[in-house]
């Protein structure tokens, strides 16, 4: 009997089973609207909660991100990374626009338009794989304060650009900085809570589309503006992305990973003050990984899964491109009835003057509305299939589309339609790829991983214009054999991957 009572008196006072007892306590009080978070030294012996296995308990960083929830906080990432995203379209649409003017203005050949064209896609194949290390290594807040200080300064320095060379060397280096936009969705996955972060990483992409619409407006008032102010004119959303980026913290899940966990926890108090995390203590679902080191990609059983996405990678923003390219002269051939332009489809050439680079490009931005609706529709999918099984959706249903296309070969404004579908549905499954990529790599080596596979897929947006030019130029049945046969590939690429059944990180 006498065992029995100091057996019930050391369980009321140990600090395990005391705990829900004082916990209850501090919830009854109705003067507290906060919790006061401690902030534990690591050197205070006395203090350290890893002193006293029995005063924490152990959970991971997506559960506690599971019971914040959404918060004002995700508004802002959304807000911000989807202003970075619509840097990099913008970008990448108004060399396109403002080429014509450049050659004329410095009387270049064609060759050297079209070597211009590679200085943005060889600065993105680049900047990638740096940005990629800088994010892991550093943080990946660093490395979107340094990407968007490079595309500030040498965007502002192409605007003034002397002559030709000086202007490539500029565009490459912007290049280079926008490359880190592939990097918001690796920020953003490790953000929000994992039942919706799939869902809102789709969502960002969004402002990629909204990003083409406006090179539209810049395309209507360039022979107000001149090539040179519009050069110039994506400095300043990225510097409002600069402001915003600094008042960001870094992700927990990179902290965790470097080793501070208690920074990590001090992110997470941040975002929900009223909770107690002064005993948790974070764990870990997976050993510990080298961090920031490419040949991780191609060891521990991560090689296949890096060889599938750099297949899938290259063949699917390859076709995308050639799409891109195939439906925006189908636009001009199709508007030659009304409007006198420029049309090499199936081969024949007609040379007509009239047709103007801002009513060519108003045609082309309106033909990018129907993306808008696929990727709001692949958002919603995410929360109800698995990312994978969206991926083989968005790459079996522009194969079907592309089938229909040998039956209506000789109707044009059919397959007007049939492209530009199969290019909106395309543009789907490359922002999934990402998505996918950040599920699959471990968060030591997630940047460089989502960043390598960028790298690759940009070869094939440089490839992209060279097979228009020569297959869908020569026959467009052609065409159709070549991209239901990358469409094949990337699809098997895909199905070898692992299936992941949650988004947990």
């Amino acid at each position: 009997m006498e065992s029995w009572t100091k057996l019930k008196q050391f369980l009321q006072y140990t600090p395990l089973f005391n705990y829900r007892a004082s916990s209850d306590e501090t919830k009854a009080k109705p003067t507290q609207e906060h919790v006061k978070y401690k902030h534990i030294s690591d050197n205070d012996d006395a203090t350290d909660l890893r002193a006293d296995p029995f005063k924490f308990k152990s959970r991971s960083i997506d559960e506690i991100l599971d019971d914040i929830g959404l918060r004002l906080f995700h508004l802002k990432v959304i807000l911000i990374f989807g202003l970075l995203c619509m840097i990099e379209a913008l970008e990448l649409s108004t060399l396109s626009i403002i080429l014509p003017s450049i050659k004329s203005h410095w009387n270049i050949s064609s060759f050297l338009a079209g070597v211009l064209t590679l200085s943005l896609s060889t600065g993105v194949i680049a900047g990638c794989w740096f940005w990629g290390w800088i994010c892991d290594k550093y943080g990946r807040k660093r490395g979107f304060i340094g990407s968007a200080t490079f595309i500030v300064v040498f965007a502002f320095a192409s605007a003034f650009s002397p002559n030709y060379y000086w202007l490539w060397i500029s565009l490459f280096l912007v290049g280079f900085g926008s490359a880190i936009a592939v990097e918001t969705f690796v920020m953003t996955m490790e953000f929000f809570p994992p039942k919706y972060r799939t869902m809102f990483s789709v969502l960002i992409s969004v402002f990629w589309t909204f990003g083409f619409l406006l090179s539209a407006v810049v395309s209507i008032e360039l022979s107000v503006i001149g090539f040179h102010w519009a050069l110039a004119i994506v400095c300043f959303p990225t510097a409002l992305f600069l402001i915003g980026i600094v008042f960001l913290p870094d992700t927990p899940h990179y902290h965790l990973a470097a080793g501070d966990e208690q920074k990590a926890l001090n992110i997470l108090q941040d975002f929900a003050p009223e909770m107690d995390l002064s005993n948790t203590k974070l764990n870990r679902d997976h050993e510990s990984k080298v961090r920031a080191d490419f040949t991780q990609l191609f060891r521990s059983g991560y090689w296949k899964i890096t060889i599938c996405l750099f297949i899938f990678s290259i063949t699917n923003i390859m076709t995308f491109y050639a799409l891109v390219y195939t439906a925006s002269n189908m636009a001009a051939a199709s508007s030659e009835k009304s409007e006198n332009c420029t049309s090499t489809i199936g081969g024949q050439e007609n040379y007509k003057q009239g047709c103007s680079n801002g009513d060519l490009y108003s045609i082309l931005a309106w033909m990018n509305l129907p993306e808008l609706v696929i990727k709001i529709t692949v958002a919603v999918g995410c929360c109800i299939f698995t990312v994978k099984n969206v991926i083989l959706t968005l790459l079996v249903l522009p194969t079907i589309l592309q089938i229909v296309g040998f039956f209506i070969l000789n109707q044009r404004t059919a397959l007007l339609v049939v492209t530009i579908l199969s290019r909106s549905l395309l543009s789907g499954s490359v922002t999934m790829m990402y998505v996918y990529a950040s599920l699959l790599y471990p968060t030591e080596n997630r940047s460089i991983g989502v960043g390598a596979c960028a790298s690759i897929g940009h070869v094939g947006m440089a490839i992209g214009p060279l097979i228009f030019v020569i297959v869908f130029e020569q026959a467009y049945f052609y065409g159709i054999v070549f991209i239901i046969g990358m469409l094949l590939l990337g699809f098997i690429a895909i199905a070898l991957l692992p299936s992941r059944s949650s988004a947990i990180l």
